[in-house]
């Protein structure tokens, strides 16, 4: 079935959130996705906490091993002590370890009944109205995506060029960086699931959930800008082989300059198989890729 995930953005000073339900991880992380676009347009507006939360962190082992009261308190956000009854966890259980889950639970479901929720359909209208949505059908790429917390930021248009893709109908898009970036696990591989251009940092995957972030047109004084790219492989081989075409050896380029477009495989914990090009096969009128 998969994880079912929640885009989740919430000020803990101010207690107020904004939940959107995202279906499965690949669904909705897209640069003309709904959760995006509502996500994007709420940090253009001031900052604030940012998770986009799988279902699997609801289990006993997941929560079990977070310390951090800012990540609870995000979890708070779309859960309540009722996504946690199942028959293989009971509330009186005598066990250490199931009393601190349950600790936890009942903190989640306390502060869950504390949030002021803003109007989702009021949020998406004005993201719509914002970004000029009947137009663009995308998210800006301008400005930084800034970590308050950590003190870092990406180039916005920078992360955009080297993600970006064609889709079937020509339309340019890219795997956005918000929902990889907060996500709570597993979500990545979903949408990377056929592989990566080597450019990809996917090991960041996660790194910022939770964290208080922002889009800002300047980037602030003393923040470092660390590189970002998530693009999975066959969306950008479509785009690059459409856009630069491939050398005399039938290998797909990446630019105008010549350079080979690399791939390279995620196994199931993640984790990069050895970098190849990729090599265009020409049938029967009909254009594959080998990877």
């Amino acid at each position: 079935m998969g994880q079912i995930f929640n885009a989740c953005a919430y000020d803990l000073e101010a207690k107020t959130c904004c939940v959107y339900f995202c279906d499965k991880f690949h669904s909705d992380c897209y640069s003309f996705s709904g959760a995006v676009k509502t996500m994007h347009y709420l940090l253009r507006e001031k900052p604030c906490h940012i998770m986009w939360a799988g279902d699997d962190i609801l289990s006993e082992d997941s929560i079990g091993k977070i310390s951090n009261q800012e990540y609870l308190l995000g979890i708070s956000v779309f859960a309540d002590s009722k996504d946690f009854y199942d028959d293989s966890v009971t509330e009186n259980s005598e066990s250490a370890r199931k009393e601190k889950f349950w600790d936890k639970v009942k903190f989640i479901d306390e502060n869950n009944k504390l949030w002021k929720r803003m109007n989702q359909s009021k949020v998406l209208d004005d993201a719509e109205k914002y970004f000029d949505w009947n137009y663009t059908c995308s998210v800006k790429y301008s400005g930084y995506l800034v970590n308050h917390t950590k003190k870092l930021a990406v180039d916005l248009s920078d992360y955009y060029d080297k993600s970006k893709f064609m889709t079937q109908d020509g339309i340019m898009a890219a795997v956005d960086l918000l929902p990889l970036l907060t996500e709570t696990g597993g979500g990545t591989q979903m949408a990377l699931f056929n592989g990566i251009s080597t450019e990809s940092t996917e090991q960041l995957s996660g790194a910022w959930r939770c964290d208080v972030l922002q889009i800002a047109e300047e980037l602030p004084a003393n923040y470092n800008v660390i590189n970002c790219c998530f693009s999975e492989i066959r969306s950008k081989t479509e785009y690059c082989y459409r856009t630069f075409g491939a050398d005399k050896q039938g290998f797909v380029l990446c630019n105008s300059s010549g350079k080979r477009l690399e791939a390279a495989a995620l196994n199931f914990y993640g984790k990069r198989a050895s970098p190849r090009f990729v090599k265009v096969k020409l049938t029967d009128n009909k254009t594959s890729f080998e990877y």
